[in-house]
């Protein structure tokens, strides 16, 4: 292999300075370039030799250039190319002393190292200009097959400048001779993983550094400079503002060379480039070495895509101070020994060389696979500001290293924010240790949400956005973190330039592996989960638009694996179902239902525009009679933990240890253990519609049944509609829960007992009627609250609960807005009750009157209007209000704007309302103080609208 030989001997010294003959005209006519399958079928033989691809433009070849014929080369499948060539095979490489032009759509091969003019040092060389066009194909011409591929690179040289101005749907794309003759012949050649065909792009300038092979020259002056890697030349300087020119739509794919562990050819180098060069929409994919490397210089990037990187995606050294932002990376072939999201220096030695590395990065999301280390790694001595990034997949989410980097994020020198991360690892603990995040920060940790692979979720949306760069005028003002903004979808976003199915899957609309085709439902394809088994493996619901998904029978999600994930069972296997937005899931009947079970997660991942919709068969094919207080059509959802609860089914065994388990209703298995940061995974913005099934008095299912869940599942943005039995219900655990919706249950809507302790707020809910096809229990309320009718039992109930609003349907049958009972605890405060026949609230049983004497059961700041009596009388067990509770009991309603159910109250308190003092709930649980009491704060709170349905079923609007 001459590879190394080859690029050794291509110093400036020796270039061949040639001066090019434009070719003659032809009649043959290029057949143009299409995009490049990145997943092909298996390939063909190859072509014969003799079949020539003739892309010679019938204008001739441009001037610089020169026509020839690439031979075949049979070993590579190559077939002969007759094409427009750039450089030739002269000992050394070429050097192009004279401007160039490349007219659209043009395709142009590579030969052998080529240097866009000579290094003008002190105006010593030829500066020239290479302008390239939109369309235009550039290939390395691997004249010898792959054996000598990475010969063939691109060098412009300090002072020079390319201009390289692509377009969104014409993008100027530098490739493999083996990607041209699959375009052009119809071969396999390329393959997922493959790269290294060819050498790189490299661009060389002035500006600053800090690596100087003098070593008695400063950084960041004139004297300052550095070999370029490959053998390209010089960089550095003093010019700041150095201007290489322009890269805008350029695509790099299946390139780089490693000669030496410090000695690679990159996707690009940006090697002592200035700020003056403008750089956005570029992408560089399935490069051997680093997507893109900035070695010094203050060159800026915008929307930039690096995908199938072999080694680090986004690396910088040398002293490197420009920004980047909006960055997407998809690491799916790493295949360096340590392969990276970012790989962040500022000189390996000394550690505090100036100008610091400092560049700014912000909105970047960095997707990961096995194989990778760090999804972050900053370390000798880099400074800068590093926010507003995702980071998923990656063995480490972000590591600090080296006591430089530590002394610099200390100072301030170094900015981490408003980060959220999802690996195995979030936070590197080697020796070097990790980094104080204050909670100003936002370095948040969690299960992602993106959407089909990088757009952001509830989970994302819910970091709020550094503002750190807010005063540079580089940087786009944005409210989110991430590369992509929530409104951006597959099919309108800044990357729609990048090669089909590199960035973003191409996913067919073909039922997932877990399911099975059972012809349509609703015009779309029906995707069945069988029940007569258990899901086992990974199994995501996607493309809710084309497919919809059946529950068929009761669909256990993993196989449990006991309360103490230290010693799991050995039966045991952990599954995710995750669910994308806009995906509809169905159930037949009361037979169907989900079970999620100890150790397995859902993530359930709609969004305001695009909800998940649990309902039933019947009501989408239309099959089944309907009012608007239908009920009980199918299962419902169980989610089962390993957090601690008060009800063993082991008599012996003590509440919130290992030992304590209970069966759930329904069949649906054990729950419980001693984990009370156990997660389940999360439900954002889903509906659970016409559920429930009341088996016995005891036993039912419920819309959403929470059973020994742990703190770390999250749950926001969720309703319940026309449940037969309870809307939610919390049975212990340690789960909390924020925009909760429940609608026409009819049983109690908010429901907990065996000793929940987690936390509740902003909650609406509007109890249910009973109909000809619907009926409710005749003990129904808006919120029934137990711990345990065994007063000892331990963990006691005590959730946090604030600003809800619970409000009557109407029906006679209805009871008490709040009913508090059997040893109940916790926090029960900022709440507005209305319309209860019997009360608003009932304390009863004397355990949990003695609680709220003694201060152990908090009731503060209650709004009660048009209840049969505001606070339940009449009993042993009664509690009496004073001034200090903030009860009041004696105004009219005067709610307004919304209603979920016709002739209702609305959810928007008025004046009468707002006279109520709002108890601060600061440090209380997992609540947010507000200055509001009730779920709505003004008409201009519309979190309940848009991804709701109303009481006659229709989808609520937020406009």
């Amino acid at each position: 292999m001459k590879l190394g030989k080859t690029l050794k001997l291509a110093t400036m010294a020796s270039v061949a300075v040639l001066t090019l003959a434009a070719c003659s005209d032809t009649t043959i006519s290029s057949p143009g370039a299409s995009e490049t399958p990145v997943s092909p079928p298996p390939p063909p033989p190859p072509p014969p030799a003799a079949s020539t691809i003739d892309l010679v433009p019938t204008a001739g070849c441009p001037t610089g250039t020169a026509e020839a014929t690439l031979a075949a080369v049979a070993a590579d499948g190559f077939s002969d190319v007759s094409v427009c060539v750039l450089g030739s095979d002269a000992s050394g490489g070429t050097a192009i002393t004279a401007d160039i032009e490349i007219p659209a759509n043009t395709t142009i091969a590579i030969q052998g190292p080529v240097f866009i003019g000579e290094d003008n040092k002190d105006d010593a060389g030829t500066p020239v200009t290479l302008t390239i066009n939109e369309g235009v194909r550039f290939f390395g011409a691997s004249t010898s097959g792959t054996a000598t591929a990475t010969d063939d690179y691109l060098v412009v040289t300090r002072g020079s400048q390319i201009n390289a101005v692509g377009t969104e749907t014409s993008p100027i794309r530098f490739t493999a001779r083996a990607a041209l003759n699959d375009e052009e012949t119809g071969s396999s050649l390329i393959e997922a993983g493959t790269n290294a065909q060819w050498g790189g792009l490299v661009i060389n300038g002035f500006a600053p550094i800090n690596a100087c092979e003098d070593g008695t020259a400063s950084g960041g002056t004139a004297g300052c400079e550095k070999s370029g890697e490959g053998s390209s030349g010089l960089f550095g300087g003093a010019i700041a503002d150095d201007n290489s020119g322009t890269l805008q739509y350029v695509i790099v794919e299946y390139a780089g060379s490693r000669l030496t562990n410090n000695d690679e050819l990159n996707g690009i180098a940006f090697q002592g480039v200035g700020s003056a060069t403008t750089v956005d929409h570029i992408q560089v994919h399935n490069n051997l070495d680093d997507g893109i490397e900035w070695f010094g210089g203050t060159v800026s990037a915008k929307y930039v895509a690096i995908t199938g990187a072999g080694d680090d995606s986004l690396d910088w050294t040398d002293g490197w101070t420009g920004k980047l932002q909006f960055a997407a990376v998809r690491s799916t072939i790493p295949t360096s020994d340590d392969p990276r999201g970012i790989e962040a220096d500022n000189l390996s030695s000394p550690n505090d060389k100036t100008p610091f590395s400092s560049p700014s990065v912000s909105n970047f999301t960095l997707v990961g696979t096995d194989g990778n280390q760090q999804g972050i790694l900053l370390r000798r001595g880099t400074q800068g500001n590093i926010v507003n990034g995702v980071v998923t997949g990656y063995a480490t989410g972000i590591d600090v290293d080296d006591t430089q980097t530590f002394t610099g994020y200390t100072n301030g020198d170094l900015v981490i924010e408003s980060l959220f991360l999802d690996t195995d690892e979030n936070f590197a603990t080697d020796s070097d240790g990790v980094p104080t995040f204050p909670a100003s920060a936002n370095v948040r940790t969690g299960g992602n949400s993106l959407t089909d692979g990088f757009f952001p979720g509830t989970a994302e949306l819910a970091v709020p956005a550094s503002t750190a760069l807010s005063g540079d005028a580089f940087f786009e003002a944005t409210t989110f973190i991430g590369a992509f903004a929530p409104t951006e979808t597959l099919a309108s976003n800044w990357a729609n330039f990048t090669l089909t199915g590199s960035l973003f899957d191409e996913v067919d609309a073909t039922c997932p592996t877990g399911t099975t085709t059972d012809g349509e439902l609703d015009g779309k394809t029906l995707c069945v989960i069988s029940g007569s088994s258990a899901i086992t493996s990974d199994l995501r619901l996607t493309n809710g638009d084309q497919l919809i998904y059946e529950l068929d029978g009761s669909v256990f999600v993993g196989a449990d694996l006991g309360p103490d994930p230290a010693a799991p069972l050995g039966s045991g296997v952990s599954a995710t179902l995750t669910i994308d937005p806009g995906v509809t899931v169905v159930g037949a009947g009361n037979d169907d239902y989900l079970v999620v079970t100890r150790g397995s997660k859902i993530l359930s991942n709609g969004t305001a525009e695009n909800p998940v919709v649990f309902t039933a068969k019947t009501v989408v094919d239309g099959t089944a009679t309907l009012d608007q207080d239908t009920k009980g059509l199918w299962g419902g959802i169980v989610i089962n933990g390993r957090a601690p609860i008060n009800a063993c089914d082991d008599g012996s065994a003590t509440g919130g240890t290992v030992g304590c388990q209970k069966t759930g209703e329904g069949s649906s298995g054990l729950f419980g253990g001693a984990s009370a940061d156990d997660d389940s995974g999360q439900l954002f913005y889903t509906r659970v519609q016409y559920a429930g099934v009341a088996l016995t008095n005891t036993d039912e299912l419920n819309g959403i049944a929470f059973q020994g869940v742990g703190s770390q599942t999250e749950v926001d943005y969720v309703q319940v509609y026309n449940n037969l039995d309870d809307c939610f219900e919390w049975f212990g655990g340690t789960v909390s829960a924020t925009h909760l919706v429940g609608l026409g249950c009819g049983d109690d809507t908010f429901d907990w007992t065996d000793g929940w302790t987690g936390s509740l707020q902003y909650a609406i809910a509007y109890t249910g009627v009973a109909s000809a096809t619907g009926g409710i229990t005749g003990s129904h309320n808006g919120i029934e609250a137990d711990s345990s009718s065994n007063a000892l039992a331990t963990p006691i109930s005590s959730p946090n609960v604030s600003n809800f609003t619970v409000i009557s349907g109407g029906d006679g049958d209805a009871l008490t807005g709040a009913l508090l009972r059997r040893n109940m605890q916790g926090v029960i405060a900022n709440g507005i009750i209305l319309g209860w026949p019997d009360a608003g609230i009932d304390v009863d049983g004397t355990d949990t009157q003695a609680n709220f004497n003694n201060g152990d059961l908090i009731i503060q700041s209650l709004f009660l209007a048009d209840n049969g009596e505001p606070v339940e009388t009449g009993d042993a067990d009664d509690i009496t209000f004073t001034a200090v509770n903030d009860v009041e009991t004696g105004l009219a309603n005067s709610m307004t704007d919304f209603t979920f159910r016709t002739g209702r109250p609305g959810v928007v308190p008025g004046a009468n309302e707002n006279s109520v003092d709002v108890y601060d709930v600061t440090g209380v649980g997992k609540l947010e103080a507000t200055t509001f009491i009730g779920a709505v704060e003004d008409a201009d709170d519309d979190w309940y609208l848009g991804w709701t349905i109303d009481q006659e079923g229709d989808l609520t609007s937020a406009n």
